[in-house]
């Protein structure tokens, strides 16, 4: 198992979820060590933010392809059931945050239009 699987293992064309959200677990998961050197660039500020967001996009772009000459996999069907649940909780992850951003919107806004309404001069506490 720790023979490189280049041209044994095809990659699944995509994007990859779990690779785009999940990086550092994914990278560890399939044994590219090496990779997580890039981030020492998020402790460099302003280098931070744009490192994030090409890192995660380059991942979720190559995942697959990463993955498959990672020498993690002995087989075609470990290489899809490993992405298939990696995938799955990439997808549930993001639509977790989405949830959570639309309820701290809707709650800061909420909150905004109580502390203008309260704050007016017509409001009068008795």
């Amino acid at each position: 198992m720790e023979e490189n699987n280049k041209g044994k293992i095809a990659a699944a064309a995509g994007w990859s979820w779990g690779a785009f959200l999940l990086n550092a677990p994914f990278l560890v998961g399939i044994k590219k060590y090496k990779m997580l050197w890039w981030y020492i660039l998020a402790f460099v500020p302003f280098v931070n933010v744009i490192f994030w967001i090409v890192f995660m996009i380059y991942l979720g772009v190559k995942g697959h392809e990463l993955g498959a000459t990672s020498p993690q996999f002995a087989s075609q069907a470990e290489y899809d059931g490993f992405f298939k649940a990696l995938d799955h909780a990439g997808k549930i992850l993001f639509f977790v945050a989405i949830a959570l951003l639309v309820i701290f919107v809707a709650f800061g806004f909420t909150a905004a239009v109580g502390r203008f309404f309260l704050s007016s001069p017509f409001h009068r506490p008795y």
